[in-house]
Parts: C-alpha cells; sequence; structure tokens
C-alpha cells in the first residue's frame, strides 16, 4: 500500500474547479436513534442514544452561520427522535429548507408525513436497499420494513414532495441490481438514485470484506436500464478504474464537494469557526481540506496507482480491503476533479 506521503502527493496535484457550484447543504445530526437494525451500519452499538434538543438546534445554529440554509436530517433514524417535530419547527423557523435521510418506517403513515411537511420537510432521501420484502427486511433486521419503505415513498410522491433514494450495495443484495430493482426504481420513479458501495467506518469497520469487483458490475449493469428513466444517478466510495465507461457517475470525495444534493463537507463535523464571515473561496479551499482529510485517513493507494491517468481525482480503496485489487487505467494524468463532471446537475 502506498505511504501516508504519496496519498498525500495525490491530493496536491488536483485542480481546485471554481466555476462549478459548490454544495450548499448540510447534514444535521439528531442523534444516533433507531429503531432498526440495518447489519452495516456505522453505529450498530449506539442506537439507543440520543442527543437532547438544545445541542441539535445548536448544530442548526452553526449551519445558518455558515451561510447555508438547505439541510439534511441524519441519524441514526431522525423521523423517530421524540424531538422531531421541534427539530423540523426550529428549522422553519430559521427558513432552511429541510430534507431526511430515512427507512422509511414512519413516512408509510400519511397523517406523520403531512404533519411533518406542514412542518417543513420538503425532501426526502430513502435507504431502499433490497428489491424485495426478503432481501430488504433482512439487510434493516426489521420484518416488514420493505412495504413499509415503499408504501412510504408513495405518500411522498403523492404529496409532490422530492423523492431520492440510496441504496448500499454489497454482496447480499447486488445481484438483484440486473433486475427487480430495476423495476422498483421504474415504479417509484425518484429523481435520483445514489448507489453507495459499502464504507467501512465506526462500529462497521470490521464488517466481512467485499469485493469491488462483484458490485460495480451490478451497478454498471443497473445504470444501463435505468439511465433513461432516472435523472441522476451517483456511484459513491468507488475506485475510478472499476468503472470504466461510467466514470461520469463516480463520486469520490473531491466530487462531492459539487454534489448538489449532498453534504457539505466542510460543516459535517462543526468543527469550523461560524463566528467567522468567510469568502465563497474559502469556503472551497475548506471543501477541498476536509475531502483531503477523509482520502488521507480511509483510503490507501498502491504504487500501481501511480500509473493510472485517475490518480489525482481517485480516493483508491478503503483501508479495510486489502485484498481489493488495483486496476491502472494508463493515459496523461487527469488533475481536473469534475473532469466526468462537468455540468452533472445543469441538465
Amino acid at each position: 500500500m502506498k505511504s501516508v506521503r504519496s496519498q498525500l502527493f495525490s491530493t496536491v496535484g488536483l485542480k481546485l474547479d471554481t466555476d462549478t457550484p459548490m454544495n450548499e447543504r448540510a447534514r444535521l445530526n439528531t442523534g444516533f436513534l433507531c429503531n432498526y437494525k440495518c447489519e452495516f451500519c456505522y453505529y450498530k452499538d449506539r442506537l439507543m442514544e440520543r442527543d437532547s434538543l438544545d445541542v441539535i438546534k445548536s448544530r442548526v445554529d452553526d449551519i445558518f452561520n455558515y451561510g447555508i440554509h438547505q439541510i439534511d436530517l441524519s441519524g441514526g433514524e431522525s423521523s423517530v427522535e421524540p424531538n422531531w417535530f421541534n427539530i423540523l419547527k426550529y428549522c422553519k423557523e430559521k427558513e432552511m429548507t429541510v430534507s431526511t435521510l430515512t427507512h422509511g418506517g414512519k413516512f408509510c403513515d400519511m397523517e406523520f408525513l403531512k404533519k411533518s411537511k406542514d412542518h417543513g420537510l420538503t425532501e426526502i432521501l430513502f435507504s431502499v436497499h433490497g428489491s424485495n420484502p426478503e432481501i430488504h427486511d433482512k439487510i434493516t433486521g426489521k420484518k416488514g420494513s420493505f412495504k413499509k419503505i415503499v408504501q412510504a415513498i408513495k405518500n411522498a410522491k403523492e404529496l409532490q414532495m422530492v423523492v431520492r433514494v440510496n441504496c448500499t450495495v454489497y454482496d447480499l443484495n447486488h445481484m438483484y441490481l440486473h433486475d427487480e430493482y430495476v423495476e422498483l426504481l421504474r415504479e417509484l420513479n425518484p429523481l435520483e438514485v445514489n448507489f453507495i458501495c459499502l464504507n467501512y467506518d465506526t462500529d462497521n469497520s470490521t464488517f466481512r470484506e467485499v469485493q469491488y469487483s462483484e458490485i460495480t458490475d451490478s451497478i454498471k449493469i443497473c445504470i444501463d436500464l435505468i439511465k433513461d428513466d432516472i435523472k441522476y444517478i451517483n456511484v459513491r466510495y468507488v475506485p475510478f478504474c472499476y468503472m470504466e465507461g461510467y466514470e461520469r457517475y463516480v463520486v469520490n470525495y473531491y466530487q462531492h464537494i459539487y454534489d448538489v444534493y449532498d453534504w457539505n463537507l466542510a460543516i459535517y463535523n462543526h468543527e469550523i469557526d461560524t463566528t467567522k464571515t468567510y469568502t465563497k473561496e474559502e469556503k472551497l479551499r475548506q471543501s477541498y481540506n476536509a475531502a483531503k482529510h477523509f482520502r488521507m485517513n480511509g483510503y490507501n493507494k498502491s504504487n500501481k496507482c501511480k500509473e493510472c491517468k485517475h490518480y489525482f481525482i481517485c480516493d483508491g480503496i478503503e483501508k479495510q480491503l486489502p485484498n481489493n485489487e488495483f486496476k491502472p487505467q494508463p493515459g496523461d494524468k487527469i488533475h481536473e476533479v469534475n473532469f466526468y463532471r462537468k455540468g452533472f446537475y445543469e441538465t
């Protein structure tokens, strides 16, 4: 594996994109409380932990003071937090646009969803990991979860809310992306689909190793089948060398900075001094520094990567996946972060 010095060099060679609009939304951590038990969960040992309303409000204030007015609620499962409506109300009072990441269990209740919308919720990112009840319920550890999330999405569509979908792809579900999942996506018709290659973080750091080649082949087949039906498609946390011909869809940490529906990395851990006013250029640099931190702490590259044209714009392979093969692609080095994604959200 590459040394830290070499990984650092692969970040120095990046060219900042000052023309493409930056991400302008932030994650609001509402605590780890959740009533599901997804087997790959980052916080599986902390699902009973809550944060106080005052702490959550202080995070809202940080985000607002930093100049971001779009917010994504995330836990845990934010909708099961007893202060759910108080959180929404506080965001609405600040005139913030509010989305939430969810397993959908609460939103299958139309009255609960209507009340949430009345309190300011306008967009929902649903975690749809399985294409049928058997596989989805197994992944979430909750019987009936598939039926609930499908109904929740239908409810949100009926209320004309923005609907997006996350799918964490790994050894239990990738084989269903070829057929069943395609049909499900066509039925649900979300604005965006994010295929997320399994992350090995916190409580998930010792999860069984998954081979990129297995899941990316399935993802590419699915993309071919849905690209005319789904407006935006992203593939997160996968090396470019496994996505040859599909590079436009790849979102590593530096591309993430320009992903308008995802989280601003600079404010992610609330480590920015929000009592100061920053220029656009300063905020861009802060996001680049945060992306550099995530890359260097979570990913490795081999000496082979030096031969690859994606050396600078690619994160590499997660440190917990030492047995995955590097497949360097020859050619002139690409230094522009958005070389493949120029104008991605302009269509």
